[in-house]
C-alpha cells in the first residue's frame, strides 16, 4: 500500500519535472546549429521517432513511364554486369543521390517548376 503524498512533496515533484524541461530545453537552444545540409535534409526524429524499419512508398506512373523504367532497369543490369536491377534500387539510389548532391537536387527542383 503506498502512502499518500503531502502536497510539499507533490510540489517538490513538480518543481523538479519542470527544472528537468528547463534544462532540457536549454541544452537544446545552446546545442551546436546544424550545417545547412543537415539543417535541409536531417530527419525530424522528435516528431517521427526513431524507425529501424524500412517505410513504404508507392508511386504512380503513367504506362509509358513505366515501360521506359523497366526498360532502362533491364539495359542498366546489363551494363553493370547485374541479373536484375529494381525500380526500387533505382528510387532508392536516387532518393540517396537527391539528399547528397545539391547540384542534383536543384535540377529535381528545376524540374518540378516545370
Amino acid at each position: 500500500m503506498t502512502a499518500k503524498k503531502t502536497r510539499a512533496e507533490e510540489l517538490r515533484e513538480k518543481l523538479a519535472r519542470a527544472s528537468a524541461a528547463a534544462k532540457e530545453q536549454q541544452e537544446r537552444k545552446t546545442a551546436p546549429k546544424p550545417t545547412p545540409a543537415e539543417s535541409t535534409l536531417a530527419v525530424d526524429r522528435e516528431h517521427l521517432g526513431l524507425h529501424t524499419k524500412p517505410i513504404r512508398s508507392t508511386v504512380d506512373l503513367p504506362p509509358v513511364q513505366h515501360h521506359g523504367l523497366k526498360d532502362w532497369c533491364s539495359e542498366t543490369a546489363v551494363m553493370i554486369g547485374k541479373t536484375r536491377v529494381t525500380t526500387q534500387d533505382v528510387v532508392r539510389a536516387m532518393v540517396a543521390r537527391l539528399l547528397t548532391d545539391e547540384t542534383f537536387a536543384r535540377s529535381i527542383r528545376a524540374d518540378l517548376t516545370k
